[in-house]
């Protein structure tokens, strides 16, 4: 079969790129399938002034060329450096590679530049989309606690007892997850509504999105694409009979690494002002998706 990593990363993210590269490179070592890469470098002139930062954009394309070296023969590499304004954000990103691949590969399997993972997450990711039925599915890791107990659905058992507040999130060293004894893995069925972070090593299977979710470029550049999707789920799910199924990987733990996160960028690269802050490009997006899930379920 074959499936289609993604992931999004503006210059601040190089460094957290780097430490993906690696963690990739390593679940690469167990898997037989095909694996297509699309890695995105957004350089965007509509947000960086290249021509008056201390680093020019040659530093961080020649740092994303040379770690794209290290999985290039394991993997079809499909890699973008972007300067211009069509792709923002991760949101109009997945609009591209969804509209490129939906077709071509069997599922996706969607990053975020800061996750700590272990070595067998895809490999076993794959594994059980292969082992579903189910002509659609989303296949989720689990997580530690975070900000508040929404996401307690997802938390893995060890880490139920830790208090979610936003400080326990924020302090949760990422890198302890490699010393955890995971052998005991196995799947469970969500019966209740969706839930996932979009970038969170979460598995959609590629027939989502060629019956069910249509992406498109009016919908924005940045945003909650993780709830767009979620809530078309739920109507389908639950409202339409339609047969989709959640799976949690009980006891594969992954995590932002937001106590590590890297970025020593920020004195060096120069933005351009009057831009649309993230902030701004998530309102715009929420607003196109509410209006796309209405004109859907309306219809």
């Amino acid at each position: 079969m074959k499936y289609h990593i993604s992931i999004h990363i503006s210059p601040y993210e190089i460094d957290n790129y780097q430490t993906f590269i690696h963690q990739l490179r390593r679940n690469l070592n167990y898997i037989d399938d095909e694996i297509i890469f699309s890695p995105y470098l957004n350089l965007s002139t509509y947000f960086y002034d290249w021509r008056n930062s201390k680093l020019k954009s040659d530093f961080f394309v020649n740092r994303f060329n040379e770690l794209n070296n290290i999985v290039k023969d394991e993997c079809e590499l499909d890699s973008t450096v972007n300067y211009d304004d069509k792709i923002l954000g991760a949101f109009s990103y997945k609009t591209m590679f969804l509209e490129k691949y939906k077709d071509k590969v069997d599922a996706f399997i969607w990053f975020d530049s800061d996750m700590i993972f272990p070595d067998n997450t895809i490999v076993t990711l794959i594994a059980a989309h292969k082992s579903s039925e189910a002509k659609y599915c989303v296949v989720t890791p689990q997580i530690h606690r975070l900000w508040d107990e929404t996401w307690d659905l997802l938390v893995n058992k060890d880490y139920m007892n830790i208090p979610a507040s936003h400080d326990n999130y924020k302090g949760f060293d990422g890198y302890s997850l490699y010393k955890r004894n995971d052998n005991d893995l196995f799947l469970d069925t969500n019966h209740k509504n969706f839930k996932f972070a979009s970038g969170w090593c979460n598995l959609l299977s590629a027939n989502l999105f060629k019956d069910l979710i249509n992406f498109t470029y009016d919908l924005g550049h940045y945003g909650p694409d993780d709830t767009f999707i979620m809530f078309l789920l739920d109507y389908y799910k639950f409202k339409q009979g339609k047969d989709i199924n959640q799976y949690f990987l009980v006891n594969l733990v992954v995590t932002e690494n937001y106590k590590y996160n890297l970025n020593q960028y920020k004195d060096y690269i120069t933005e351009n002002k009057d831009v649309l802050t993230k902030d701004e490009f998530a309102s715009n997006t929420k607003i196109a998706c509410n209006n796309a899930y209405i004109k859907i379920t309306n219809d």
